[in-house]
């Protein structure tokens, strides 16, 4: 009896001692801290995701000062922002003059659309390093704990740590780029991680698998020369002969990365990359109440179709939005579409169950109950607004990482693929009866929004624990891959395997020279058998018949 209140006082001590711990943690976690949070890039879209991580840092205490093209309308007392609104247009996609312009070149869909990002994003930095409240905030002597970046397609900004001898952390809105895995040590595994861009699954065809290794090569050359040496003459004049970018870039302390193994692929990571797809997601967005209404009121079904804020469904090519009006026009459920009527082709004759808006709240209306199907273009953002609240998606990939997401989730089977430019009314017919009238695809979203939303805490929430680690561990270098340390031949074991050839090839040699002695000096033709006058000559030839004795002496 003792012994067993010994032991009850003794486990009383240690819940003590637990509760006190995780108190001390909350307190340090609570400590505010100054944070330089940098987005170079006009999308609003990967706004909608750093933009949540602001604000919640924000209602933690920290302090910001936040350089974006989006600067909030009133922003809390613990927030500055520096803002760079104007300074570039918000990029904004024309389907038809993309389609013209890629009539007249020979480079396979992967490289334009890195190509675009890169130049884009170098352009945007450019711009950055140019504004004058930029270049004053660099010559303050304000102390930085942390620096946020926004991580894509340039490095142009990393000096900034160095600067403020601040850690970094990176935001970046996709699954791993194939440049951020080789920054931070995580294996690129082209035998089943499919390259971004590229459209593939987990299971690849030995071609396909070929094709994955060249795009995932080909990427980390395109950001070395594309993004890479433009962005270092970039950072150079705004930092003055500013450190090499690819050594900082292998720095990071934390890379919060907007994918999550349940809708992306399955792959190794190292501690200092942490999945937080889903963040953006709001608890609640309110519609307004003409949406609200149509909603309500489409008791059968309501099919939703948008491509997002950077692609404009109003541009696609003429003969084609006639051949997709036709086959919407044959369905008997209304279609909510986000279209401005003023910027479609004139004289276009629109179903009757269509219902345009020039503004939709996406995330409200994907969770209404009353929406049967997403239309999109398969934007990840979009797409995980869709798992959430358990909607198929007939998805049209157009460029980017779009391919990669529809075949994600066709693969999971809830969605089916239609490819824009190279459908007709069959393809599109085919497709909404399938989704439509297959309630497996219902049954399957319902499964994958269970795996996606079951978390041991909200995305948000793990984002800002994570950062707020980096913060309290003063970088948390404890993170870092140590395969960042070795060179390319100790990494693929380029020495390990020359030095096993060695060792095979000596061994080899050793043993033919031993045995060519023992046939030479130990062994004798029997002459008991005759043999060796019926070979004659030839008895070498006709080893089969040798008969060996060993010499005695």
């Amino acid at each position: 009896m003792e012994t067993l209140g010994l032991r009850s006082e003794c486990a009383s001590v240690d819940m003590l001692v637990r509760i006190l711990y995780a108190l001390a943690v909350c307190v340090c976690a609570a400590h505010a801290a100054n944070i330089l949070a940098v987005f170079p890039t006009n999308t609003r879209s990967h706004y909608a995701m750093y933009g949540r991580l602001v604000n919640a840092l924000a209602k933690r205490e920290h302090n910001l000062t936040v350089i974006t093209h989006f600067p909030m309308k009133n922003p809390p007392t613990n927030v500055q922002e520096i803002s760079l609104a104007g300074s570039i247009p918000e990029i904004m996609n024309n389907l038809t003059d993309i389609r013209n312009a890629h009539k007249y070149t020979l480079k396979p869909a992967y490289i334009r659309n890195l190509e675009s990002i890169i130049r884009e994003c170098v352009h945007a930095c450019n711009v950055v390093a140019q504004k004058e409240a930029v270049r004053r905030l660099l010559e303050t002597r304000t102390k930085f704990d942390l620096v946020m970046v926004e991580v894509f397609g340039t490095d142009c900004l990393l000096p900034l740590g160095e600067r403020f001898d601040a850690p970094v952390v990176g935001l970046l809105s996709s699954v791993p780029l194939p440049w951020v895995n080789e920054q931070l040590g995580n294996p690129d595994g082209t035998a089943y991680i499919p390259a971004y861009m590229m459209g593939f699954g987990q299971r690849m065809t030995i071609w396909e698998r070929f094709a994955n290794t060249v795009a995932v090569m080909w990427a980390k050359f395109l950001y070395k020369y594309k993004s890479q040496i433009p962005s270092q003459a970039i950072a150079d004049r705004l930092f003055g002969d500013a450190p090499r970018l690819d050594s900082l870039a292998r720095n990071y302390s934390l890379v919060l990365s907007n994918s999550h193994f349940s809708i992306n692929d399955v792959r190794p990571l190292g501690p200092s990359l942490v999945e937080v797809g889903g963040l953006h997601l709001p608890e609640v967005q309110k519609l307004p109440e003409e949406l609200k209404q149509f909603l309500d009121r489409s008791t059968e079904g309501v099919v939703y179709w948008t491509f997002g804020s950077m692609s404009r469904i109003e541009t696609i090519p003429r003969e084609k939005l006639l051949v997709i009006f036709s086959a919407i026009s044959e369905l008997s459920y209304p279609v909510l579409v986000k279209m401005d009527r003023k910027l479609l082709p004139h004289n276009m004759t629109l179903p009757a169950n269509m219902h345009m808006m020039e503004w939709i709240p996406q995330y409200g209306t994907l969770c209404h109950p009353n929406v049967k199907l997403f239309i999109t273009h398969g934007g990840l953002l979009g797409t995980q607004e869709a798992v959430s609240c358990g909607v198929p998606m007939l998805m049209v990939p157009l460029y980017a990482d779009q391919a990669l997401n529809a075949r994600a989730m066709a693969d999971r089977g809830v969605a089916h693929t239609v490819q824009l430019y190279d459908s007709n009314i069959d393809d599109w017919r085919y497709a909404f009866n399938e989704l439509l009238s297959n309630r497996r695809y219902y049954e399957n979203s319902l499964k994958l929004k269970e795996k996606f939303l079951d978390r041991p805490v909200p995305p948000l929430e793990a984002g800002v624990y994570w950062i707020e680690y980096v913060i309290r561990h003063k970088g948390a270098q404890h993170l870092r891959s140590p395969a960042l340390d070795l060179s390319y031949t100790q990494y693929f074991l380029l020495d390990i395997i020359a030095i096993s050839l060695v060792i095979t090839y000596a061994t080899i040699y050793i043993l033919h020279k031993l045995f060519r002695y023992l046939c030479t000096r130990c062994i004798r033709w029997p002459k008991a058998f005759g043999l060796e006058k019926q070979l004659g000559s030839n008895k070498r030839l006709f080893s089969v018949f040798w008969i060996f004795k060993i010499k005695t002496s």
